[in-house]
C-alpha cells in the first residue's frame, strides 16, 4: 500500500512538472511576441510617445530552481526625444506564476498567473517588481503622495500620486496571463498602454477586448499596508 501511494505521488509529480515545462515554454513564445510586435505596434499607433530601442531588458526572478516571475522591460521615449537620450520610462511586462506576485487574499481566493503591465521611470528588476500587498513606503519614501486610481471604474488602473513631483506619470494594471494569444496582445497589451500614456487615464469602454481579462482592485485599504 505504501508503496502504490508513494508512486501516485511520483506520477503526480512528474506530471505536474511536464505541465510546468509546456507552460514556461508557452511563456517564452508570449513573451518574444510581445518583444517581437510592441516597436511596430507603437510606430503606427502612438502620438507622443515612441520605442527607439529594441534592446529590452530582461529579468528572471528565481525562488531556488523555481522561477516565480519573469519580466521585460522596454525603453520609451517622448516623440520628439533626441535618439541616445535617457528614456522617459519603461514600460515592463511582468508575467507571473506563483507567490506574492500573484496572490492576495482580498484579490483573490485562489492564485493564477498573472501579467502586471507596468509603465515607471525605471525598469523593474529583482529588488524592485510589483507585488502584494502594495507597500506605501516602497513608494513614497522619498516624496509624499498616496495610491488613486486613474480608470473610469476606479478599480482597475492603480498609480502612485505625488503631491510635489507632476511630472512623474506611472501606473500598474493586472490581466489573466492565460487569457493572452497572438491575436488579442496588441488590444490587451499595447491600446491601454499608450492611452495610459498618453492621457493618464483608462477609459474601459475605449478597450473592449480588456473585459472579463483585467483584474479588479478591491477598495485601496484592502491591499495597501504601511
Amino acid at each position: 500500500m505504501e508503496n502504490n501511494i508513494m508512486r501516485k505521488q511520483g506520477i503526480a509529480i512528474t506530471n505536474a512538472l511536464n505541465e510546468y515545462k509546456r507552460f514556461t515554454e508557452e511563456v517564452e513564445v508570449l513573451k518574444s511576441t510581445i518583444s517581437d510586435k510592441i516597436k511596430a505596434y507603437f510606430d503606427k499607433n502612438a502620438k507622443q510617445y515612441k520605442i527607439d530601442s529594441t534592446k529590452y531588458t530582461t529579468t528572471t526572478f528565481n525562488n531556488d530552481w523555481f522561477c516565480e516571475w519573469i519580466s521585460l522591460s522596454v525603453p520609451i521615449s517622448k516623440l520628439n526625444a533626441k535618439k541616445g537620450t535617457k528614456p522617459h520610462g519603461y514600460l515592463s511586462f511582468q508575467l507571473c506564476f506563483s507567490g506574492e506576485t500573484v496572490f492576495h487574499k482580498a484579490i483573490n481566493k485562489k492564485p493564477f498567473p498573472l501579467i502586471h503591465i507596468i509603465f515607471w521611470e525605471d525598469m523593474v528588476y529583482k529588488e524592485s517588481y510589483f507585488k502584494y500587498p502594495v507597500s506605501k513606503k516602497e513608494y513614497f519614501e522619498d516624496n509624499s503622495g498616496k495610491f488613486i486610481f486613474i480608470d473610469d471604474e476606479n478599480k482597475y488602473v492603480l498609480s502612485p500620486h505625488y503631491d510635489e513631483l507632476k511630472y512623474i506619470n506611472c501606473w500598474t494594471y493586472s490581466v489573466e496571463l492565460m487569457k493572452i494569444n497572438s491575436d488579442n496582445i496588441e488590444e490587451i497589451l499595447f491600446k491601454p498602454a499608450i492611452e495610459l500614456l498618453e492621457s493618464n487615464q483608462l477609459i474601459l469602454s475605449n478597450n473592449k477586448a480588456l473585459e472579463g481579462v483585467i483584474r479588479e482592485y478591491p477598495p485601496l485599504e484592502k491591499f495597501i499596508i504601511e
